[in-house]
């Protein structure tokens, strides 16, 4: 068997050893494909709730509704 031949028949997928591992290839990769929050303090978790609540109430009543803070 020539090595050509052979190399052919147990060559690996080349796509999955030419990605970069590398701390600057992962960083790149959760730039171009952000999945979710991974550090913060607890004042910017605090912060992201209170604009998930907002969200999910705007979607509920509509950006004319008046907020809970403005009832008070």
């Amino acid at each position: 068997m020539k090595a050509t031949e052979f190399l052919k028949r147990h060559e690996k997928d080349k796509s999955a050893d030419e990605r970069d591992h590398s701390l600057r290839g992962q960083a790149k990769e959760h730039a171009e494909h952000p999945t979710d929050i991974h550090a913060g303090t607890a004042f910017d978790w605090e912060d992201m709730e209170r604009y998930q609540q907002e969200l999910e109430r705007l979607e509920r009543e509509g950006p004319g509704a008046p907020r809970a803070a403005d009832k008070k």
